[in-house]
């Protein structure tokens, strides 16, 4: 009788969790730092602090939290359908789904001090805090030049470095085999079988200095894909990746992201609101006056062609004309926006200090 009743606790403990829905007002959605967005055929994947992942089927009025193998930081995630899909952060970490964001599985790291076999390794590194990445909100000159002018590790960059313990910042899925990921010192990884291998592509942008890559974009309708980055890198493909050409920049501090509006007008931010416009795909660029001095970190194109863009302490930059002129206001509790995305049902989602939370209105 004891050992059927310890085979049932066993059981018991052994069994999976039943799915817990919890509202967008529950703390493990506002108390913890999530840092990407991603729509999965209808559901949104948040992703953020200490390894967690979220997923919504209702446009974010509730959600359920997924299994992951990893408690790093992660710092983005795409899909490439409704089913597969990777998110990305320190360590160099790789997760990979393949039910919709429901559960996660380790596809790839290289975390301080570990081996790694796929280029020459002269240095170590740091790891970069949080703080490093998105700074802090409450400091007025937050993404200031000094934190990136002044990086310990700038002389070191422009040699062969150990990327071990570098983040990985943005992941962008071409399909469900192919999908890029990039991050700090030049970081380029790239699979073309699902994910069963990743491979380091560094080579393939003429970044010898090893700036840190921020942000992946690719047009709407065409083969065009930009890479922007620190000390305002660009680069422009114009076949899915396969070949880059570094741009003229028209700004030498850090971009975070591109969002492109079409095939040949994309939108550049970064440092100290910071906002640029091509039409003709990077050829040459206008400033957009913003009235910030604080870092502009992601942006989205709505149904209607409305650009927004989330900035640090709570900012909303709104645009009617095509990302030539922004309206701005801010969020009441000013906590920093680290991504955003459209609703379904209208509005958008955003993601950031303040967790993951629904604004009805951006225009």
């Amino acid at each position: 009788m004891r050992k059927t009743l310890l085979l049932a606790v066993a059981a018991m403990l052994s069994a999976p969790l039943q799915a817990q829905f919890i509202d967008n007002k529950s703390p493990l959605v506002t108390a913890n730092n999530y840092l990407d967005l991603a729509n999965a055929n209808g559901r949104i994947v948040a992703v953020g602090d200490r390894g967690k992942i979220l997923y919504s089927d209702d446009d974010g009025d509730h959600w359920q939290a997924a299994k992951t193998p990893e408690e790093v930081l992660l710092t983005a995630v795409c899909f490439a359908d409704a089913r597969n899909g990777w998110a990305v952060g320190h360590d160099a970490v790789v997760l990979g789904t393949r039910d919709g964001g429901e559960s996660w599985t380790l596809q790839y790291s290289d975390p301080l001090g570990g081996s790694d076999d796929s280029e020459p390794a002269d240095e170590s590194m740091d790891d970069l805090s949080m703080d490093d990445i998105y700074g802090d909100p409450y400091e007025d000159d937050a993404y200031g030049d000094d934190l990136y002018s002044d990086d310990p590790y700038e002389e070191a960059a422009a040699a062969p470095v150990d990327t071990s313990g570098a983040p990985l910042l943005d992941v962008h899925c071409e399909s469900r085999d192919k999908a890029v990921a990039v991050g700090g010192y030049g970081y380029y990884l790239e699979t073309s079988n699902g994910g069963e291998t990743w491979n380091k592509r560094t080579a393939a942008l003429s970044n010898n200095d090893g700036w840190h890559l921020y942000g992946f974009a690719a047009a709407p309708a065409s083969n065009d894909r930009y890479l922007v980055g620190e000390k305002g890198v660009i680069f422009r493909s114009s076949d899915k990746g396969q070949n880059w050409e570094a741009l003229t920049s028209p700004y030498d501090g850090t971009l975070f992201g591109a969002t492109p509006i079409s095939d040949y007008q994309v939108l550049i931010y970064g440092l100290q609101g910071n906002v640029w416009l091509t039409a003709n795909r990077g050829s040459s660029w206008a400033k957009v006056p913003t009235k910030l001095t604080r870092g502009v970190n992601d942006g989205t194109v709505l149904e209607d062609g409305t650009v927004v863009l989330v900035t640090n302490a709570g900012g909303i930059l709104t645009s009617h004309d095509g990302g030539q002129t922004f309206s701005l206001r801010f969020l009441p509790d000013r906590e920093s926006i680290s991504a955003i995305l459209p609703r379904k049902a209208g509005g958008v989602l955003v993601a950031g200090q303040g967790g993951v939370r629904v604004i009805e209105d951006v225009k």
